[in-house]
């Protein structure tokens, strides 16, 4: 190993020019959650506040973030903690804007957590994809999002349920596992695959510390076996979309490269110039003819370079990152007949979930449960999520699935979630408590507030037309039940 781990790049790029930048801060960057929000929305917003938004060349929804004033970090901003916008570094937004997700799709996120990518799979879902005729009904379709350590589920857990997150199941398998048991049966695949994270040392100045060949070698056999597992998962004609977030040859173009050469006759590259939008052609012309000069080097003379995508920190003032894009064109192994397993979750009985609609309709003057959506019963908590995913089959118990609803009461037929309330309350008419500026910071502080004398029971609260959360109002007053760990928060900023 070199004295410095970059340099190994000497032949690649500018060394004095990348260790400049990688010692750099990082940019703050954000997503807008157009499940919740849309990228209008964050930046007026934004202009409310006095930041400087910053549009990311290959994500329309994605922003640089720049703030004169930085004395309330921008992790206790409200929008963030409702879920309207997600931080996301800028180069974490390629692989699903190059996976291109629609509606109505099968879609594996084999390596999800924290669930970013996730998250921006499910927004992209929302819309009505182009290919479908003038008419059709389309459903938002399926993410099966999976990882395999309990800590890093629960992290993806809490990124989704926040982001309004309703069609997916959360799986917990290695991601060598959906080769065998889950062959041809998605869309799209997207493995963010584990890596030595060399490309993440502006925010972590830990990175380099375990790059060691060994290290490398090990990363670089594990990502072979996932990338080979995506490929067998994918649908013929379905694309498989392969990331990291380090520089190194071994973990990046070699390993697409010996799976290219494993499956030549069932696979094909897809050129991420074609399906680049905004400024991204261009920032991709760049991070294509690094990938290739990269290539050149590993390869002998005549053999084929093919169109990745490598960026440098310096390239875009970014976390270094790697793309490939591939379209599977043939089989790559029989599909297994395997037992299919229930969900945890049961679904709950149809005159039930009429009656719990028909009360939050009137309750709220608005339809909390649309068509198309399904109830789960968790015990003394339901869980919504799609007819979709209730009808797909797997042969694995899921870990979890769908979005918390609420709580059954023994007075009421539910007491619905804060999550259901920030994703439909904004569209209540009834049993609402709209608050000002300065009834907000009271709440925000943990306290109780003043209401209109005519609300009783559970309402919910609007703030500048978006849900907040949850109050129970009597005899004027409102009790606060926003989530602690929301207070917890902000108490301190308000």
């Amino acid at each position: 190993m070199s004295d410095h781990p970059f340099d190994r790049y000497a032949g690649f790029t500018d060394l004095s020019t990348l260790r400049e930048y990688s010692s750099k801060p990082l940019r703050r960057c954000v997503r807008s959650n157009t499940i919740l929000s849309s990228a209008e929305e964050l930046k007026r917003w934004a202009e409310e506040k006095g930041w400087k938004l910053q549009p990311v060349p290959w994500c329309t929804e994605g922003f640089f973030v720049d703030r004169d004033d930085r004395s309330v970090p921008l992790g206790k901003d409200l929008l963030h903690l409702l879920g309207h916008f997600y931080f996301q570094e800028a180069s974490s937004m390629l692989p699903v804007g190059l996976l291109q997700p629609e509606p109505g799709e099968i879609i594996l996120d084999m390596a999800a957590a924290p669930g970013s990518k996730t998250s921006q799979i499910a927004a992209a879902m929302q819309g009505r994809p182009a290919s479908a005729p003038h008419g059709a009904s389309v459903g938002r379709g399926v993410i099966v999002a999976n990882d395999v350590q309990d800590a890093r589920i629960q992290t993806l857990k809490s990124a989704l349920q926040r982001s309004g997150v309703m069609n997916v199941i959360l799986t917990k398998r290695m991601g060598q596992w959906f080769a065998r048991y889950m062959t041809g049966r998605f869309d799209r695949v997207l493995i963010d695959a584990p890596c030595t994270a060399q490309g993440t040392c502006r925010k972590d100045s830990n990175a380099l510390k375990y790059c060691s060949e060994l290290g490398i070698r090990k990363a670089a056999k594990l990502q072979r076996e996932l990338l080979e597992s995506a490929v067998h998962a994918a649908a013929i004609g379905g694309r498989i979309v392969y990331s990291t977030c380090t520089l190194t040859p071994e973990e990046n173009e070699e390993v697409v490269l010996s799976i290219l050469n494993k499956f030549s006759d069932q696979l094909k590259v897809v050129d991420p110039r074609e399906l680049a939008v905004n400024q991204g052609k261009v920032a991709f012309d760049a991070a294509v003819r690094d990938s290739i000069a990269v290539q050149h080097s590993l390869q002998s003379a005549g053999q084929t370079a093919y169109p990745f995508l490598r960026i440098w920190p310096q390239t875009y003032d970014t976390e270094g990152f790697f793309c490939a894009v591939l379209e599977k064109t043939a089989p790559t192994r029989e599909a297994e007949k395997m037992e299919l397993k229930h969900f945890r979750e049961k679904p709950l009985p149809r005159g039930q979930q009429q009656e719990i609609a028909q009360f939050l309709r009137t309750r709220y003057g608005t339809d909390i449960i649309r068509g198309g959506e399904q109830l789960f019963d968790r015990g003394d908590h339901l869980a919504i999520t799609t007819e979709e995913v209730a009808r797909l089959k797997l042969p694995v118990a899921d870990y979890c699935l769908g979005l918390p609803f609420g709580k059954r009461l023994r007075d009421i037929p539910v007491y619905i979630d804060h999550e259901m309330a920030v994703l439909r309350g904004g569209e209540a008419t009834e049993n609402v408590c709209v608050i000002q500026e300065e009834q907000l910071q009271h709440l925000l502080q943990g306290q109780d507030i003043s209401c209109d004398a005519s609300l009783l029971g559970h309402v919910l609260i609007r703030y500048r037309g978006w849900c907040i959360g949850r109050g129970r109002a009597r005899n004027g007053m409102l009790k606060n039940h926003l989530p602690r760990w929301m207070i917890y928060h902000l108490q301190d900023v308000v």
